[in-house]
């Protein structure tokens, strides 16, 4: 007997994360390390990236409504197979950069469509949606521990290597998926589709629930590009390191496992403010020079700061939208309110991260503390939108 459809969407999302989850910790240690690029430049890559999203998102949405899911996720995760590919020969600084952006552009538009192969694919079987985000967060573990390893190892260089083949084992397994998202979702020109991505926020109090989230999340910028590098300048090696990731994405996993239980009677106004409060005490106490062992009690509030939010927006979402424009607003949040917010933070902590080098290990961990006025201005707006509350759509 073959694998259901659920589990098939599940271990093609796993596949993408085994990407993302060494090229997000790893990616810009060999930036800094290999290519000799400056904070500025390994935040300016996927500030770049984020910016080509804005317009590449809500386009390829489209395409993935008129030609299917599965064949537009393998073919952008070939495209970052072919970025990786080509930073192995020792490619000159600028050229390394712009395929640096190349990757990051293809790895932020697989993350939605992922998200939508998942939730199509799991709608009616187990793994359920939770269930199969948390398999792909396990893959995303694996990666860390073993992007980690290899570079305590091997150094940098040799990630590339993982990341190749890891791209060639996500380019392949979105094709064995169920191709059922194009027939539940209505086709449209992909003009059309573009337009009407901004239109999604003028229903009343999308817009400002969906940029309070964008704020939480986004709070993640000066952690997702320097977080293994301020932990190498520590002196942690690459086993802790990898460690460290996991232990965040561990208790992501803990939490989406449980989700159906102890989050059931929970509302997505609620869930945010839970995210918006582990982020606040996360980064506040990441901007000390913490012993190894206290980091890796902080890394657990990731449940909090990253999946209850992440889990709040996609309830709200499907509480606030029909069916026929779930697909897009996946990719359209993304694109037009978590991109730039991620690129304004991402931005400012590479020019913070230059600027407190000459104060050394003390100094650079301050710029998490940039990112708990992110998180402040995430709350407030969790407070306003849950003075606009929406009227949830019938699913009758």
């Amino acid at each position: 007997m073959g694998l259901s459809a659920s589990w098939r969407a599940a271990l093609a999302a796993g596949a993408v994360n085994l990407v993302l989850g060494a090229n997000l910790p790893y990616l810009p240690v060999w930036m800094e390390r290999a290519a000799g690029m400056s904070g500025a430049e390994i935040a300016g890559a996927s500030t770049l990236a984020i910016l080509i999203r804005i317009f590449a998102g809500p386009l390829t949405a489209g395409i993935a409504q008129d030609h299917g899911l599965r064949g537009t996720l393998a073919s952008v995760m070939v495209v970052a197979l072919a970025g990786y590919a080509l930073l192995v020969p020792d490619a000159p600084r600028a050229a390394a950069f712009l395929l640096c952006v190349l990757v990051y552009s293809a790895l932020n538009l697989a993350g939605p469509l992922f998200e939508a192969v998942l939730v199509f694919g799991t709608r009616n079987g187990r793994p359920d949606y939770g269930e199969g985000r948390a398999i792909a967060s396990a893959a995303f573990v694996a990666a860390n521990l073993g992007g980690g390893a290899i570079l305590g190892a091997l150094g940098p260089d040799w990630v590339l290597y993982f990341l190749i083949a890891a791209s060639g084992i996500a380019a392949l397994a979105p094709l064995f998926t169920k191709q059922g998202a194009r027939a539940a979702v209505a086709r449209r020109p992909l003009i059309s589709t573009f337009t009407d991505s901004f239109t999604l926020y003028r229903m009343p109090g999308v817009f400002v629930y969906l940029l309070a989230a964008a704020l939480i999340q986004s709070s993640h910028g000066a952690y997702y590009a320097f977080a293994s590098n301020i932990w190498i300048a520590q002196g942690i090696d690459g086993g802790h390191i990898g460690a460290l990731w996991a232990i965040g994405v561990a208790a992501e996993i803990l939490l989406l496992l449980l989700s159906r239980k102890l989050l059931k009677d929970m509302n997505y106004y609620a869930l945010l403010w839970l995210g918006g409060i582990g982020a606040l005490i996360r980064w506040t106490a990441a901007g000390f020079v913490l012993p190894v062992e206290a980091v890796y009690v902080f890394q657990t509030l990731h449940a909090a700061s990253f999946a209850m939010t992440h889990i709040a927006t996609m309830r709200f979402l499907q509480a606030a939208l029909p069916d026929d424009k779930l697909s897009l607003a996946y990719s359209a949040n993304g694109a037009l309110i978590f991109g730039p917010a991620m690129a304004v933070t991402g931005l400012a902590a590479g020019i913070a991260y230059d600027a407190l080098a000459p104060g050394g290990i003390d100094a650079q961990t301050k710029l998490y503390w940039l990112m708990v006025i992110v998180t402040l201005a995430g709350i407030a707006l969790t407070w306003r939108a849950t003075r606009q509350p929406i009227q949830p759509v019938s699913r009758d």
